[in-house]
């Protein structure tokens, strides 16, 4: 019983954890792009998102946590920009499952700052035309850098894509020899010139038990350009 209990604490706190970082990620150190940066979408900009989970375990006694669950019902993710004041995009969101329910939003995000309301809100703007090495939050906490600039080819033409990668390993504070851990691996690419986000993929493998949990959003639908 003990050791079920560590695992649902130790996957309650890394769902808190991603969505940490998911806000500030607070990890690497870059330099300061002097450019002068703003959002790159605009007020009727529209994207679709699929949302797709996967879990594997070797322990008998692990359980897939309802997060994952609820995730993995996702039909689709709408994201509408409503309206764009200097570093600030107001967005309605729309998360439709496959029971046919439908969850409707809106939120507030500082694309220089990365502050959002509410606090779990979408994240996945950032400010038009970074380049490598720029901060992709300038203004805020994280030092998080653009580490690559990639293209991906499209149906009405090629698009430059900011590439941004990270990894961290925790540690379960109850236990005493730091050997229960579980690491995370997070690829986030999102498109240069609209500064939206386009791929995100996050890996987080736990050690006791033994368990692996997957998520990735990909755009599937956009007025913005053909995919």
């Amino acid at each position: 019983m003990g050791k079920r209990k560590r695992s649902s604490l130790l996957i309650v706190v890394a769902v808190a954890l991603i969505l940490a970082v998911f806000l500030a990620l607070i990890i690497f150190l870059g330099p300061t792009s002097s450019q002068a940066l703003a959002p790159g979408v605009k007020s009727g900009d529209e994207f679709v998102y699929d949302i797709r989970t996967t879990w594997s375990s070797n322990d008998e006694n692990a359980t897939l946590d309802d997060y994952y669950v609820q995730l993995n019902m996702t039909e689709w993710y709408k994201i509408t920009v409503t309206d764009v004041n200097g570093s600030k995009v107001s967005l309605s969101t729309l998360w439709r499952f496959t029971n046919g329910t439908e969850v409707a939003g809106t939120s507030t995000l500082n694309v220089l700052t990365g502050t959002a309301y509410p606090y779990n809100a979408f994240w996945g703007i950032y400010a038009a035309n970074l380049d490598e090495n720029d901060r992709i939050r300038p203004s805020g906490a994280t030092q998080a850098v653009v580490n690559e600039t990639t293209t991906k080819d499209y149906a009405s033409g090629t698009r430059e894509l900011n590439v941004v990668s990270v990894s961290e390993q925790y540690y379960d504070a109850d236990d005493p020899t730091y050997s229960t851990t579980w690491t995370d691996y997070m690829n986030i690419k999102f498109d240069k010139q609209k500064g939206m986000l386009v791929e995100f993929h996050d890996i987080s493998i736990f050690n006791n038990p033994s368990q692996t949990y997957t998520i990735s959003w990909i755009l599937t639908e956009t007025n913005v350009w053909d995919l």
